[in-house]
């Protein structure tokens, strides 16, 4: 994924795979994108609960209806 792919995340809801949970998905919210160490990231925030984090992008997949 390019940091352009990414940025048009935002603003969507998504699933995130927690790392060390196995395969536990957890409903966020992107609010912003940005490169790291050449690797795009997220910043997320839960869709419920509080505090935000950034995440490696390729952690994430679409909501599926």
């Amino acid at each position: 994924m390019t940091l352009t792919e990414a940025r048009t995340l935002i603003g969507t809801d998504r699933l995130w795979l927690a790392p060390g949970t196995g395969k536990v998905l957890i409903g966020i919210h992107v609010h912003d994108a940005r490169m790291s160490y050449g690797r795009p990231q997220l910043q997320i925030q839960p869709i419920s609960g509080r505090g935000s984090q950034w995440i490696d992008a390729d952690l994430t997949q679409p909501v599926e209806d």
